[in-house]
């Protein structure tokens, strides 16, 4: 299938997206800065949003994330019915019922396999000269963590700033030629470049692609009606799986982008 790619900006875009049954949010430089929260105004234009219509968010970050970007600053008239929260690629899938988040589905790595997984990486990291030792200067946080349904490696860790994430690989090369050598030794898993600086591994045949016609089927409705928004809009990026689905796919380049594509989309919702 040929990819369904639009700009944020595209005349006309909004009013189709307000024909749709449901919009798909990526998190990271799409809703929020990397590891940071919505914005007060983000908050207030993507609660109303999901109050019209109803809303996933399926992002490369883990539930911690998503409940400190994201449901920690939501406002509190936001109705939480309408929103479908898939976190780690989609590889889960949580609902708000009675207040208290339930999970409706996880594709969880067993033990020994993700002690294989975080063998392999290690390897193929040390090789490429990019394993950091604990106290090396150039190390924030974490590189290598075990998200239940995720290994992730993030080369600069976790929690490093997100200037040196935007310099550290701009082409995208180191990271995909890491991709690349895992995945040499993981055939049983899908492997691929994530965020600016990370590789994500999870069961094979785990996307957001994969994850948006999981929660179609779930919902009873086409893929066709809906849209899904990204800032990795691109081939080889982890958003670009959903171009491929039938949805609509939109472009953003950061949080920006998507506050004055919401913004609009609300006044078509009136």
């Amino acid at each position: 299938m040929e990819p369904n790619i639009y700009e944020y900006n595209e005349q006309g875009l909004c009013e189709r997206l307000a024909l749709c049954s449901l919009i798909g949010f990526d998190l990271d430089n799409t809703l929020a800065c990397s590891k940071k929260p919505m914005t007060s105004p983000m908050c207030k234009v993507f609660g109303d949003l999901i109050n019209k219509i109803p809303v996933a968010l399926i992002t490369g970050g883990d539930l911690r994330l998503v409940k400190s970007q994201v449901l920690s600053v939501l406002p509190k008239s936001t109705n939480l019915d309408n929103f479908h929260i898939m976190p780690t690629n989609g590889t889960s899938y949580y609902r708000i019922v009675d207040g208290s988040l339930k999970c409706v589905y996880s594709h969880t790595i067993s033990v020994k396999d993700a002690n294989r997984i975080i063998s392999v990486v290690k390897d193929c990291a040390k090789k490429m000269g990019l394993l950091k030792s604990v106290g090396d200067k150039d190390l924030w946080g974490s590189q290598i963590e075990n998200r239940g349904t995720q290994i992730t490696f993030s080369a600069l860790g976790q929690l490093a700033p997100i200037e040196l994430k935007k310099d550290w690989d701009p082409s995208g090369k180191l990271k995909e030629q890491l991709a690349e050598q895992i995945s040499a030794y993981l055939p049983d898993f899908s492997v691929r470049a994530g965020g600016e600086t990370s590789v994500d591994i999870v069961c094979k045949g785990n996307n957001k692609a994969y994850a948006l016609d999981s929660l179609c089927n779930i919902c009873g409705i086409s893929l066709k009606s809906v849209a899904f928004v990204g800032d990795r809009m691109y081939k080889g990026g982890n958003d670009y799986p959903t171009s491929l689905t039938g949805a609509l796919a939109i472009c953003v380049k950061n949080p920006s982008n998507t506050f004055e594509l919401c913004s609009k989309l609300l006044e078509s919702l009136k």
